[in-house]
Parts: C-alpha cells; sequence; structure tokens
C-alpha cells in the first residue's frame, strides 16, 4: 500500500516520501508447519461475500459422494443421516458402507468468496480396515458438490481438520510401516490444496523423528498468497537436513502443471542437522504469472516417495 505525505515548502517547493509495505498473512496455527471448482485460479482472491447460503452440517451428511479412487470404478454413494450401507450383511461380497466423521472444517477451497468445507469419509467393506479420505466439497449456489478426495491412511486418527487461506490442513496420527494395523502411531500433519476440481493436492508434509522432534521444510518467504514480482527469493528452514543436504524444487502453475524442476541445497552443517536454503525464482521468459505454486521436499532415497514438504502459493506479477 502507498502513503504520500505532502510537505508544504515556504516557496514552490514540494518534497513527496512514499514508503511501501508489505503485509504478510498470518500463517496456519501448526507448529512443525509454520488447492479449487478451478480451471484456472483467479489472479487475486476476492473479499468473501454473503451472496451464497453457508453450507450446512446437514447438508454435508445428506450429500452425494463419489467413491470412484476407492472403488476403481465409477461410483457414487448418497448419505442419509451421515451414512450409506450397499446391505445388512457384511458377510456379503459386494457389502460396503461409507460413513462421514465428526470433524468437518468450513472455509474458502476455490477463491470464490465463498466458503465451502473438508469433510472425513471412512469405507468399509464388511472387514476390519475403514479406508479413510479427506474430502474437499464445493458449495455451489448453496448445494454441497463432492470434488476429490485423498486417501489418508486405514483407520488413522485424525485430531484436527481446519481450512486456511484455501488449504485444508490436517494433524493426524497414521501407521508406520511397522505398526500394527490396530494402533497408528506416526504423527503427520498435511496440507491439500484444491486443483481444477477434480483433485487434491498435497502442500504440506511434516512428521517426526525419533523422541517426537519434528521433521519438517518451513518456507517463510515470502508468505503464502503474497503478491511478487520477478525475480524474487524464496527462503526457508529445514529442522532435520535432507540426505546431501538436497531438496527437490518445483514449479506448478495455478492449474497444477510443473513449469520446472531440480535440486536446491541446503547448509545443513552436518548431516540431520538444521539448516537453511534459498532459491532465486525468475519465470518471467516462461510467462509464468498469477498464481503459482512452489513446492520444497525431501525424497526417500529408497523408493523416491515424500518424506516432508512445504509449498507456497503467491500471486506472481
Amino acid at each position: 500500500m502507498k502513503y504520500k505525505l505532502i510537505l508544504p515548502a515556504l516557496a514552490l517547493v514540494l518534497a513527496l516520501l512514499a514508503c511501501r509495505v508489505q503485509v504478510k498473512p498470518t500463517n496456519p496455527p501448526f507448529s512443525p508447519i509454520t488447492v479449487t471448482d478451478t480451471p484456472t485460479l483467479p489472479s487475486l482472491p476476492p473479499t468473501p461475500t454473503s451472496s451464497a447460503s453457508e453450507l450446512s452440517l446437514d447438508s454435508l451428511r445428506n450429500a452425494t459422494y463419489d467413491i470412484t479412487d476407492f472403488t476403481g470404478t465409477p461410483r457414487t454413494v448418497t448419505l442419509v443421516n451421515g451414512g450409506y450401507a450397499s446391505g445388512s450383511d457384511p458377510l456379503a461380497a459386494d457389502y460396503l458402507t461409507v460413513n462421514i466423521g465428526n470433524l468437518v472444517a468450513f472455509g474458502d477451497l476455490n477463491y470464490d468468496g465463498v466458503n465451502d468445507a473438508a469433510v472425513i469419509l471412512g469405507i468399509n467393506t464388511g472387514g476390519t480396515g475403514v479406508f479413510t479420505y479427506i474430502a474437499a466439497v464445493l458449495n455451489i449456489s448453496s448445494t454441497p458438490v463432492h470434488a476429490a478426495s485423498v486417501f489418508i491412511d486405514d483407520r488413522p486418527m485424525i485430531n484436527s481438520l481446519i481450512i486456511s487461506s484455501g488449504e485444508i490442513l490436517s494433524q493426524t496420527v497414521i501407521h508406520a510401516s511397522d505398526d500394527a494395523m490396530c494402533c497408528p502411531a506416526l504423527p503427520m500433519e498435511q496440507g491439500f490444496r484444491l486443483y481444477n476440481s477434480n483433485q487434491l493436492v498435497l502442500t504440506r508434509k511434516a512428521g517426526q523423528i525419533a523422541g517426537g522432534f519434528p521433521r519438517a521444510i518451513n518456507v517463510n518467504l515470502p508468505a503464502d498468497l503474497a503478491e511478487v514480482s520477478y525475480p524474487f527469493t524464496i527462503s526457508g528452514s529445514v529442522t532435520v537436513g535432507p540426505f546431501e543436504n538436497t531438496l527437490a524444487y518445483a514449479a506448478y502453475t495455478s492449474d497444477n502443471t510443473l513449469v520446472t524442476n531440480g535440486p536446491v541445497m541446503t547448509d545443513s552443517p552436518n548431516p540431520g542437522d538444521p539448516g537453511d536454503f534459498s532459491q532465486i525464482v525468475d519465470l518471467s521468459m516462461a510467462g509464468v504469472y498469477g498464481l503459482v505454486r512452489f513446492e520444497f521436499s525431501e525424497l526417500s532415497m529408497k523408493d523416491g516417495s515424500v518424506i516432508t514438504l512445504d509449498s507456497v502459493l503467491v500471486n506472481v506479477h
């Protein structure tokens, strides 16, 4: 924002002073870790309005949900008072139940100024497993429309679920590779953003190492949804240095198209030590503007899976 102060002089002399102050959004309330009905994200999120009615818990408990990700073939179910059952015999070959969990989050997922929702869906086929998903639900003319889901775990403990700055954030306890299925013991914090109306993309992932010490990547600057111009620098830190001090870096456009990727080094003095990193960004020659997501992750040397991840979504002018 700009302020101009015009100071009168004794003669016909004017002194113009201008200063620019950038206000950063508040980070989500998570300790280790400090996207939309959208073919294309708007260039700047609008101020929330009340033009549409809020989604109610009752409407979410009686909405239609797509469970194709679980079944592998196209299928939807309509809940009644929070539940669905294909029959009464758990031993039947086609037995299936879907239930909505107690945690529900409300917030704007597609930057249209209207609150959407995130819910927990548990799917059971008659055995002990309860395959648990986080589902993004858009508010389309005051009607809940299931947009996308992401699998979390079999019988995880989901302790919190919120929506902040268009991001679904969860605190869970999931199964480590050696945990008994009855008893997940690995704390995990994850974030997801909705892209292209049908895809929940992982945007944050943080866990713990032995002794409960957080294992996380934190992008510190710029702030989420900040307005920036090329060239600019993205800086952050790691609580645990990655293998060979190397993070994976990637940039994505507003429709989740990969623009560029490569390695980024941290300055951790010893293996596993905390450290910092920075990346100068200039994608002007590629014509990449608007909302762009910049992602930093630590990948497993064993199988390439994501160990930790953080990202920032900025509005590039």
